[in-house]
């Protein structure tokens, strides 16, 4: 009996790789929490348009605290920091990481990858930024 194995479209360093350069590319801050975007990412892990993304990701649920469900990236911020993609930045008690590369790093990068692959991780980042903008604006009219 043989086993076939499906190498998925994108690798789970394959999607930091083309997040960190589109998040480069569009201008965004470049300073990631990571623990919030593992939180941040969950909510889009089943979403039709974006599932291909997320193929050799595993997503973390739990049961009685939905604040609980985040989409495991440890293994992934360790290579990132490894290959010198990412620089580690410890914030008391969350760890943040600076992507570390240029706009033509992050050009090169992004060629690596297809039209579908690169536009879909674009409004991600995209929908990411804009409900980070709005949770921030929201916790400034309350205070």
């Amino acid at each position: 009996m043989t086993k076939e194995c499906v190498k998925p479209e994108i690798s789970d360093y394959s999607f930091l790789r083309l997040f960190s350069a589109t998040i480069i590319l569009q201008e965004q801050n470049p300073i990631i929490d990571n623990y919030q975007l593992e939180k941040d990412l969950f909510e889009y892990y089943n979403k039709e348009e974006y599932h291909f993304l997320f193929e050799d990701l595993k997503k973390k649920e739990d049961i009685l605290i939905t604040d609980g469900n985040y989409v495991e990236l440890n293994e992934v911020f360790q290579q990132g920091y490894a290959f010198g993609l990412l620089l580690m930045l410890r914030d008391n008690h969350h760890i943040k990481s600076i992507i570390n590369i240029t706009k033509e790093d992050a050009k090169e990068i992004l060629s690596t990858f297809d039209v579908e692959q690169v536009n879909a991780m674009s409004s991600l980042c995209n929908e990411l930024s804009n409900k980070n903008n709005s949770l921030k604006n929201m916790k400034k009219e309350y205070k």
